[in-house]
């Protein structure tokens, strides 16, 4: 790993540790890795984060934050879980995928159709 220096507000870095202290993340490195993984997962559409725990605190932080807004988080439970199931596609994770789809959906509904009918996509490419 390479080891970078970056200067941060003490307002952040307080916030930061509030959050650690409540057991979001176990160190403050792990949030500064984590923040920086989801914002390039945002802003690049070919972005594969590395980080071993993402998908966990990536789905930690959205639940915290969708509690925090009322559920006004911007994006839709569909949209993102069509981006989790891409992931973890586009990584092998098939099972994982699977699991997902038939724990936040119902079979009957359209959107564990269409989350299955992505999987097949991303699984057969």
């Amino acid at each position: 790993m390479v080891q970078e220096t970056v200067r941060i507000s003490e307002s952040i870095v307080e916030a930061v540790q509030a959050l650690v202290n409540e057991g979001t993340f176990e160190h403050k490195s792990e949030f500064y890795r984590f923040a920086t993984e989801l914002l390039l997962d945002s802003l690049r559409e070919d972005y594969d984060p590395e980080m071993l725990n993402y998908d966990s605190l990536a789905g930690t932080t959205r639940q915290q934050l969708a509690e925090f807004t009322g559920g006004q988080s911007g994006g839709s439970m569909f949209y993102e879980s069509a981006i989790l199931i891409r992931r973890h596609a586009r990584r092998g994770e098939i099972d994982t995928a699977e699991e997902y789809i038939e724990t936040h959906y119902p079979s009957e509904r359209g959107e564990y159709l269409l989350l299955e009918a992505l999987l097949d996509y991303y699984h057969d490419t």
